[in-house]
This record gives C-alpha cells, structure tokens and sequence, in this order.
C-alpha cells in the first residue's frame, strides 16, 4: 500500500522527532564536536564577525534595552503605588493552595541562600523597617493573623461541654 506525499512527509517527520528522542545526547555531543571543528577553521576575520553578530543579536533580543512602562501618564510615585496596590490585591484573592505554594518556594529559598545574601536581606530589613511610618510599624505589629479556628467534631469535645440527654 503507497503512501500519499503528504502521509509520507508525517510519517518522516515523526520517525526523525523519535530518533531525537532517543538520541538526544549522542545528538549533542555531535553538534559539539561540528562546532568547536567550526570555530577551529574560522579566519579571524569570520571570527569578528561572528562575535560581531552575536553581540548585535544579544542587543537585539535580550540586552539593555530601556523598560516600557506601562503608565506613562502616571509619575513614578503613582506607579509605584498602584503596583502596590495591585500586588496587594493579587495576594489577598489567592488560594489557600496557591499561598501554600508560595510560603514553601520562599522557604527554599531562603534555606538555599549564602551567608552573603542574608546579611544584604538583613540591611535591606533594616533599612525598611527604618523608613516606616508609626502608622504602619503599628499596623504591622498589632494585625494578628487571621485564622479559623480549627472545628472539634462534638464526639471530641470535652465531655462537660456535651448535652446531657434529659429524658429519665
């Protein structure tokens, strides 16, 4: 039974995704080696102009490139502010499991960071809790945390909180 071009061309495709599959690393250690025979049969012309091109392309794509701002009719203040209030919001309507997430993500990477590291976490603290105003150093001192109490199901409460069946 003949394949019809197109049916062909699927089938090809395929066959070569699995071959590279299975072949990844034997793949990669050949586009390796075809590179650095590359390199070593460049002119130091082609050389330049290589690196030449890279660089153009990093500028292009990835480099210094001045951030867009989405608010332009605001000042930086009112940026500023509104990304709080946006980060605020966004954190308050987050599931209890998207919390969770986020408290043990936190929680590796504070555990993963180098000595050097905490001490600037500790100078940037500092200096944060410097700038505050009374009003919040207040409010984050005197807001406890909200939670719900956990429910006991009757058949484990204490036995003095139990009605007492009154029908003798």
């Amino acid at each position: 039974m003949k394949l019809s071009p197109e049916e062909r061309k699927e089938k090809k495709k395929e066959v070569n995704r699995q071959y590279q599959l299975k072949n990844k690393e034997v793949l990669k250690e050949k586009r390796k080696e075809y590179l650095k025979k590359r390199l070593q049969n460049m002119t130091e012309e082609q050389k330049e102009e290589r690196k030449v091109k890279r660089k153009e392309y990093y500028e292009r794509n990835r480099g210094d490139r001045p951030r867009r701002i989405l608010f332009p009719n605001l000042t930086e203040e009112e940026r500023k502010e509104k990304n709080r209030e946006d980060n605020k919001r966004y954190r308050q309507n987050m599931t209890e499991e998207q919390k969770e997430k986020r408290k043990e993500s936190n929680k590796r990477r504070y555990q993963n960071m180098t000595e050097e590291q905490r001490e600037e976490r500790k100078e940037y603290n500092k200096r944060y809790r410097q700038n505050m105003t009374e009003e919040q150093k207040n409010k984050t001192i005197t807001t406890p945390l909200k939670r719900k109490p956990p429910k006991i199901p009757p058949s484990q409460k204490s036995p003095q909180y139990r009605k007492i069946p009154t029908s003798l």
